[in-house]
């Protein structure tokens, strides 16, 4: 940490009221549930949406590379 970074984080938790560890923890806390929010909801425009859906009412097909795969490994390895 750079003496600026040090210097702007002890001022913004002095001027939240808060020692410098619970304002880090409460900072990165909130970042991670909003970096996990993202990566875990994925939001469609209602057109997008109906191609979605269309696409998963379409009749599966077999992909050959994943069938021949399943073939030579039909058990996957436990974890």
């Amino acid at each position: 940490m750079t003496p600026e970074q040090d210097a702007l984080i002890r001022e913004a938790a002095d001027l939240e009221h808060a020692t410098v560890t619970s304002f880090l923890l409460d900072t990165v806390t909130a970042r991670a549930a909003s970096v996990i929010e993202q990566r875990r909801d994925v939001t469609l425009s209602n057109e997008a949406f109906d191609r979605f859906m269309a696409e998963l009412d379409k009749p599966a097909t077999a992909v050959a590379e994943l069938r021949d795969l399943f073939q030579r490994h039909p058990k996957l390895p436990e974890a």
